[in-house]
């Protein structure tokens, strides 16, 4: 499941547009500003002026940023992925420290005091604070989402190529055991994990409309939570009347709560999602 990280992904350019920074919550507008003071000097110094960092990964101080050697001058299609260079940035401090210097990453997270990075050929590594890397699995189609205790991670598995168009979610341990959780026709993906370790959510379009499913670490059937009853047909000529907005991407999930996750559904605009009841709602804030 290849995505455009230039178009659809990036938190860091969410809020290029005015109309966008009109819509977003004022903390996460002050959040991205201060990311960008940090991110931007220090990015031009390492790699180069035409470098950009273009992707945040998490939140607090094992944030990461993915770092293209530069914007492509024409737009790219949704099956072309810039390889990325990855960076260590801490909100609370601003501080910036390079990860890996070479563009072959897909993503990466902070899983512990680790770093799981996903290169261009769907290889998970996890690399330790010693520098020694070792090889968690194969086949993994990104939406990197640690646990908690950072014990293990979910993620989008690609299939077996003569299920190309297809994923599925599954988690993986830190000894590289992979279980599938959820596997419906056409794609799951996007997952997240409770900060309990035992709520999973993902999205699927196995109904036709991009919709909010939740599962558990075990693989129970999964219950739709969103967009229950919409078809595709229905979103023509714009969204009806309680549809809820999928996530751009897992990147920029995080959870307020065992049962309340909150999400960036791009435009600027960020959801809470309780994965109990289904409810879902625009996150405004407030001035604060």
């Amino acid at each position: 499941m290849k995505k455009s990280i230039l178009t659809i992904a990036a938190l860091s350019l969410v809020a290029s547009s005015a109309t966008a920074t009109e819509r977003m919550n004022p903390s996460d507008l002050r959040r991205i500003s201060k990311a960008r003071g940090s991110l931007v000097p220090a990015v031009a110094k390492e790699f180069g002026p035409k470098a950009r960092f273009v992707h945040l990964f998490g939140q607090g101080k094992g944030m990461l940023a993915g770092v293209v050697a530069e914007i492509p001058a024409e737009a790219l299609g949704t099956d072309e992925l810039p390889l990325l260079a990855i960076v260590q940035y801490d909100e609370a401090t601003g501080a910036v420290r390079v990860v890996d210097r070479e563009f072959k990453y897909r993503e990466a997270r902070s899983v512990g005091p680790d770093v799981a990075l996903l290169d261009g050929e769907g290889r998970l590594r996890l690399r330790e604070p010693n520098g020694r890397e070792r090889l968690l699995a194969e086949g993994v189609g990104g939406d990197l989402f640690p646990t908690a205790k950072g014990d293990a991670l979910v993620a989008t598995l690609k299939m077996a190529e003569d299920r190309a168009h297809e994923t599925s979610v599954g988690i993986i341990d830190l000894k590289g055991r992979v279980r599938i959780l959820a596997d419906g026709p056409g794609v799951d993906a996007t997952p997240s994990i409770s900060p309990d370790g035992r709520t999973v959510v993902f999205v699927s379009g196995r109904t036709s409309v991009a919709s909010f499913y939740v599962t558990d670490v075990d693989g129970a059937a999964p219950r739709q939570l969103t967009n229950v009853g919409l078809e595709n047909w229905m979103l023509f000529g714009g969204p009806p009347k309680g549809f809820v907005p999928p996530p751009v991407s897992s990147h920029h999930m995080e959870w307020v709560g065992d049962d309340v996750l909150r999400y960036n559904a791009g435009g600027g605009e960020f959801w809470k999602l309780n994965v109990r009841t289904g409810e879902a709602a625009p996150d405004l804030g407030g001035g604060k």
